[in-house]
């Protein structure tokens, strides 16, 4: 159902589907990363953890321990006065009888600092030593392990019982990584295993209970402990991030500073650290603000300041003084929205001092823990105490991208902007072009000044379907039409430097301009014609938003309020803040409280950040002996994954196989393993031997000419497993399907029926034997390319040719490339070469081929790479073969007995294969097998003997070879959804 068909639906309809619409419209989608910007600052400045939410925050302990403070002179920062600090803190062991362990965060992210003394391990600091590690394992849970069952743990890590003791009640432990011991320890009961590196403790594990046994034992662990082996990140006097210094580190904290002067100048981004910068906006007046990055995958909460029970904020209700608890808007909260640019006017602003959005979301009070519904307003001793939660969002102007248009009007709404209008009632003026008047808010789905926007005559998409076709350019005018889905909706002849614009009712709103178009100059010559479009806007004809008084979001509900152009919205029910909760106020605003008895809380959103896939680890042989197994196998950090494909490419860059591997993931989260394998072995064409790709079962592409008189179609060829062709399509009409392809779509009607029923046989058979012409595509380097090479289908509808033969590999040099694509991006490897080696033949073996009566055919012989000389004797019916030719790429020869029906083959030294081509009788019948029968050699001794066949099919008359009908001028990607399965021969 589409949002704007709304308004016919009753209001309690309304009420209860609205909140779901809005959560739809404000899903959380993949990220590539996440962005968190600290509040604004006009000169000097401090940022601290609980106010910062890119710094880490412990909310139920109120600890941190980052801060960022900022000395300016003018826009100038000189060196040193920027200092970015982070103290150390105590953190609470989950097994609360070790005590506590000593914290500190760096970057955003925590990280374990050292120990304190106690009865396990001397007092040491890791940070001293410039080690920060990551905390693995903290918790308080029970395990039994047994002679038969460890303990695993993190990073490679699993701890054993090698012994428990019948007496004394003491264990002894065996601690290894990646299955080789790396540590041995005797335990006693209530003791701890502790494992260190460095002098510190890595590993540790409470011993709580054990018990042997005649032939067993069991050793049971309430807490366990565990930090990285390796540090995550290594600290060093002087070191540098960016532009920061290192100036100190010890067991009580960490202190970077500016190692230069630096500058703030307006519109710029000022790196400090990585993925940590300063940012300031392009207004007139000094004003920026921190922003930090979070680009690890998973569910991140993007947070804003942090309030209490007892802190109050000044606020102004009217000209009174009116206190808050707290509040947030696009200066301290990253979820709403900021212009960063200062494109909004600054008309409208409805209590509040936000210069780059209008959302606001005030607290009023609190009462203990709880939130009244806002009542009328009190005066006491001159100020206005209100109640409840208030959010406002306030409709702003905004310039277009292409300036010379000037300006509409949003509604920054729930951190998005929002489409009001063109115009607004003011000065006793009715306004005609506003959303807003009707109680509705639309969308911006293009705002754009183009950069040399030249365009021929064609067609320009834009967004939901549309796009602008330019069908004539004349000197002074372009003739313009409009469609929407194919269909066309509006014809215009438009001239330079005008717009052009198109109209239709939104609801109840008339005539609102859903495009304009800006043309600018017009050029037209005769021979070279084109039109510089250097404007384009556009809202949605599809999404409208209800935001009329009485309709709820989550806990708010909009208010009805005589101030104009003003959304307001308040809780209509008691909220309740209590300890360890979390309240969902409406999309992109959800309050956390702390699990304390003292009242802390913040407002947050989520991001679902997933990174682009990482380069991947990839193992292959370094030599594969043509026709037999490579194995290939691969770790990659990628989460999200859509698709993976393994590609092979020989020398000269052609792709020679194909596969998606998608669904041989075996993993977990963001990281993934393949293992996968190529039989180094090449697709070739029966009638003339040339290279097609082996897509593993996936459509071939190619170009179809129906016939001589056609442009091509670009088509997938689908082979079966016997190499013979299955289906010729594409992903909007089937053009071939072969009766064994048929059956597999499960049509009700049988093959031999749909052939004689005309209407039925025009869906799937398009092609005529002997006239339509098939020209295969390869892929170059990763593009695809025609072959040039064209195959006329022959045969009938039972047979069609022609078929594929699966050959070795020729020996040489190949490439590995692997393709990742997840949500957000995607990878590509190259340079992994390995090398194909020739295969070591110790066999006689002779091809098996199809015919057609009267037609030549070529069998394939090989044997044995030898330095000497080698004769092999072949036998076959004479009445029905006619030796014609040998050839190869050693100079083989053979000697024929015509009326005997046999041959002598050949091959000089260092030659091992070669081709015998045979005429076959015109007389032979249709399905009739002949057999070539290897009876004897000499030079050599073969270990195996594999015979040659060849079958005749039935023909069609047709020329097997025609002219190049040349080349596509663009090629676009197959998209074969009706063959969805994967084969392998």
């Amino acid at each position: 159902m589409e949002i704007r068909t709304i308004w016919f639906i009753a209001t309690a309809v309304i009420l209860a589907m609205l909140f779901g619409l809005v959560s739809s419209a404000f899903a959380q989608e993949p990220v590539e990363a996440a962005f968190v910007r600290g509040h604004f600052s006009e000169g000097s400045g401090i940022w601290r953890a609980n106010d910062f939410g890119w710094f880490f925050y412990d909310l139920d302990k109120d600890q941190g321990g980052e801060e960022l403070r900022i000395d300016l002179q003018g826009r100038t920062a000189e060196k040193e006065h920027i200092v970015y600090s982070s103290k150390t803190w105590s953190q609470r062991f989950e097994y609360e009888p070790w005590g506590s362990f000593r914290a500190v965060a760096f970057l955003g992210k925590p990280y374990f600092a050292g120990y304190p003394e106690s009865n396990f391990t001397k007092e040491v600091s890791s940070l001293e030593k410039g080690a920060l590690r990551k905390v693995l394992l903290d918790a308080r849970d029970e395990y039994t392990l047994t002679y038969n069952k460890t303990l695993p743990l993190m990073d490679g890590y699993v701890l054993a019982v090698a012994e428990v003791s019948e007496k004394s009640n003491v264990v002894n432990f065996v601690l290894l990584k990646n299955g080789k011991p790396v540590h041995a320890a005797i335990v006693s009961m209530g003791g701890t295993y502790v494992y260190k590196i460095d002098e510190v403790p890595i590993i540790l594990v409470h011993l709580v209970n054990a018990m042997s046994g005649e032939d067993s034992g069991f050793a049971e662990v309430d807490g366990i402990f565990q930090v990285s082996d390796n540090p995550i990140v290594t600290l060093f006097e002087g070191g540098r991030l960016g532009n920061m210094k290192l100036t100190s580190h010890s067991d009580d904290g960490i202190e970077f500073r500016n190692d230069m002067s630096l500058t703030l100048i307006k519109n710029s981004q000022v790196p400090l650290a990585t993925g940590f910068v300063l940012r300031v906006t392009d207004s007139p007046d000094l004003i920026y603000y921190p922003e930090g990055g979070i680009y690890d995958y998973g569910v991140h909460e993007i947070r804003g300041p942090t309030f209490n029970g007892s802190r109050v904020i000044a606020g102004m209700y009217g000209k009174y003084p009116s206190p808050l608890a707290a509040r947030w808007n696009s200066g301290n909260y990253t979820n709403f929205f900021m212009d960063p640019e200062n494109k909004l006017g600054s008309e409208n602003q409805f209590d509040s001092d936000d210069q780059f959005g209008s959302e606001t979301l005030s607290l009023h009070n609190v009462n203990g823990r709880t939130v009244l519904p806002p009542t009328g307003p009190k005066v006491l001793n001159g100020t206005v105490i209100l109640d409840g939660f208030q959010y406002t969002a306030t409709m702003r102007s905004r310039e277009y991208d292409f300036l010379p248009w000037g300006s509409y009007y949003v509604v920054p709404f729930l951190g998005d902007m929002w489409f009001a209008g063109y115009d607004r009632s003011m000065d006793g003026k009715q306004s005609s072009l506003n959303l807003f008047d009707h109680e509705k808010i639309g969308r911006v789905l293009i705002d754009s000044e183009v950069v040399q926007g030249n365009v021929a005559a064609g067609n320009y998409s834009l967004q939901e379907g549309y796009e602008v076709w330019i069908r004539d350019v004349e000197k002074d005018k372009i003739f313009v039409q409009l469609t929407k889905n194919g269909v066309l909706k509006d014809s215009s002849i438009v001239r330079s430097n005008s717009t052009y614009i198109y109209k239709k009712d939104l609801d109840d709103v008339k005539d609102m301009p859903i495009i304009k178009l800006h043309v600018n100059n017009i050029f037209s010559n005769g021979s070279i014609r084109f039109a510089t479009i250097d404007g384009i806007f556009q809202i949605s004809d599809q999404f409208l938003l209800p935001v009329e008084a009485g309709l709820g979001i989550g806990k708010l509900q909009i208010m009805s309020t005589s101030i104009p152009y003003v959304i307001i919205m308040a809780n209509d029910e008691i909220v309740n803040l209590n300890s360890d909760s979390t309240i969902s106020l409406g999309p992109n605003m959800n309050i956390r409280t702390a699990d304390n008895d003292t009242l802390r809380y913040y407002l947050y959103s989520q991001k679902y950040v997933v990174p682009r896939p990482a380069p991947p680890k990839i193992a292959l042989p370094a030599n594969v002996i043509s026709s037999t197994s490579a194995n290939f196998s691969m770790v990659v950090k990628a989460a999200e994954i859509r698709q993976v494909t393994a590609d092979v490419l020989d020398s000269s860059n052609r792709t020679v196989f194909s596969r998606d591997i998608t669904r041989l993931a075996q993993g977990s989260g963001d990281l993934w393993g393949f293992a996968w394998r190529w039989n180094a072995t090449t697709i070739q064409l029966g009638d003339d031997r040339s290279l097609v790709l082996d897509a593993s079962g996936s459509p071939v592409p190619g170009l179809l000419y129906l016939s001589s008189s056609k442009p091509p179609l670009q088509v997938g060829v689908i082979f079966d497993s016997k190499g013979r062709i299955g289906a010729i399509l594409d992903s909007a009409s089937t053009y071939y399907v072969s009766r064994g392809e048929y059956k597999r779509l499960n049509i009700s009607l049988d093959y031999d029926a749909m052939l004689a029923n005309n209407t039925a046989r025009m869906q799937f058979i398009k092609i005529e034997p002997g006239k339509s012409i098939l020209q295969f595509l390869d892929v170059i380097n990763g593009r695809l390319a025609p072959s040039g090479i064209n195959h006329t289908l022959q045969g009938n509808l039972e047979f069609l040719e022609p078929q594929i033969n699966v050959v070795g590999a020729k020996p040489g040099r190949y490439e590995l490339r692997v393709r990742v694509e997840n949500v957000v991006n995607a990878i590509q490897t190259f340079g992994e070469f390995f090398n194909v080696t020739p295969a070591e033949m110790r066999g006689v073996s002779l091809g098996i081929a199809q015919a057609f009566a009267g037609d030549d055919v070529s069998i394939p012989l090989l044997a044995p790479n030898s330095s000497g000389e080698k004769r092999i004797n072949i036998s076959y019916d004479a009445a029905k073969l006619k030796p014609t030719g040998i050839s190869g790429e050693c100079k083989a020869s053979w000697q024929v007995d015509t009326k005997q029906g046999k041959i002598g083959v050949i091959l000089p030294a260092g030659c091992g294969a070669a081709n015998l081509t045979f005429a076959v009788n015109k007389k032979s019948q249709v399905n009739e097998t002949i057999d070539l029968l290897v009876t004897g050699t000499s030079g050599f001794k073969p270990e195996t003997v594999s015979n040659g066949t060849i079958t005749i099919a039935a023909s069609d008359n047709g020329a097997k070879k025609s002219p190049a009908l040349g080349f596509l001028a663009t090629l676009v990607a197959l998209a074969m959804g009706v063959y969805a399965r994967r084969r392998v021969w």
